[in-house]
């Protein structure tokens, strides 16, 4: 008996398997004409903090050692944690839990004590976690037993697998793609600390460290531009759904931590002497001229000009008419939905809003301060 199949039936079983493997490939995708993606309605994005930071995903912050890293974002927690405005933009108030692995619980009740902080049941800390797999796994049980909205995580490394290099994409991306899934699925932002480079860069995402990868699994980057006893720093903002911004700081001594400045971040990268001629414009109502402020400053009325001059060359100041200059309008308005602050975050709500800052990346000679 021949039980040698037909060529001609063998190719038909060919066919039906190859397109069983096709369909099988392709179930596992999702695959949207451009017809059917424009009919789509999508909800608008919502934040813990207004136009700034979604309510899931993950963010990011990088700081150099002792700039105020852990600060701003204990303000932030506490901000959030109570539905208070920060840096002029309101929060929705969230359930907040601060993972600090830098300091211990004495140190951090000193920094609050400090800082004028005080946490009420809405904030919670924990001072030991494990690293890994371990540690994820454990932030998602934390989530769903306390209903955190936000988990600050103070600082990545500790977390981190101790065989994975920061320095390497395929590292870095290997530990932040399953926790950007993971925030996504419980509906939690997690935000990281990690730090600078001690090299200067031209773009300043560069100078996160591990920042290709960081950058490819983040929602939102900050980096917090302060030198150690400086009295004023930078806060850059960028990130997927968000304009990008820069917040002019104040670094304050009592209580601790950081406040909005009266400078524009564009003032705060100015030479002293250019800065000086600013704040003197200031004080005289917006508008000078260059012998008012060489008398005031007891300069050159001459000089005074020249660099008036070039500042308005620069589009530091606006030249109103020969001989006369005010300040240009750097500070940019904010338009926001109010949040109110009874309403609690336990899952994914959020307030909408928007931001019309329209700043430009700096480059290395911009960082004059």
């Amino acid at each position: 008996m021949n039980n040698s199949i037909d060529p001609f039936e063998a190719k038909i079983l060919l066919a039906k398997e190859d397109k069983q493997q096709r369909q099988e490939r392709l179930a596992k995708v999702k695959i949207t004409n451009g017809a059917e993606l424009m009919r789509k309605h999508f909800e608008e994005p919502k934040y813990l903090w207004d136009a700034i930071l979604p309510d899931a995903g993950i963010a990011v912050m990088a700081a150099s050692k002792a700039s105020g890293k852990t600060m701003i974002l204990l303000q932030l927690a506490d901000a959030i944690a109570k539905g208070r405005d920060f840096l002029g933009l309101p929060t929705r108030c969230t359930k907040t839990l601060f993972v600090e692995l830098e300091l211990s619980e004495r140190r951090t009740q000193q920094r609050l004590l400090k800082m004028g902080i005080t946490p009420d049941s809405m904030l919670s800390f924990a001072f030991r976690w494990t690293p890994g797999q371990e540690g994820l796994n454990t932030i998602a049980d934390a989530v769903k037993e306390n209903e955190y909205g936000l988990v600050i995580i103070d600082v990545l490394q500790m977390l981190w697998p101790l065989e994975a290099d920061t320095n390497s994409y395929q590292d870095v991306y290997a530990v932040l793609s399953p926790l950007r899934q993971l925030a996504n699925d419980l509906g939690v932002m997690i935000v990281l600390v990690t730090h600078r480079r001690k090299m200067e860069t031209a773009d300043y995402i560069d100078g996160v460290i591990g920042s290709v990868g960081i950058a490819a699994n983040s929602d939102v980057i900050f980096s917090l531009l302060r030198t150690r006893g400086d009295s004023e720093a930078i806060l850059y903002i960028d990130g997927n759904d968000i304009e990008s911004k820069k917040i002019a700081l104040q670094f304050n001594i009592d209580p601790l931590g950081f406040s909005l400045s009266s400078a524009s971040a564009d003032e705060i990268r100015l030479t002293p002497e250019r800065r000086e001629i600013v704040e003197v414009v200031r004080e005289l109502g917006g508008t000078a001229r260059p012998g008012q402020i060489g008398e005031i400053l007891g300069k050159d009325r001459s000089n005074v000009g020249h660099l008036m001059q070039a500042m308005a060359d620069l589009g530091i100041l606006k030249v109103v008419k020969t001989g006369t200059y005010s300040l240009k309008n750097t500070i940019p308005t904010i338009p926001t939905i109010p949040t109110s602050p009874d309403e609690i975050k336990t899952g994914n709500d959020g307030n909408t809003g928007n931001a019309t800052f329209k700043e430009d990346i700096p480059t290395r000679d911009e960082y004059l301060f």
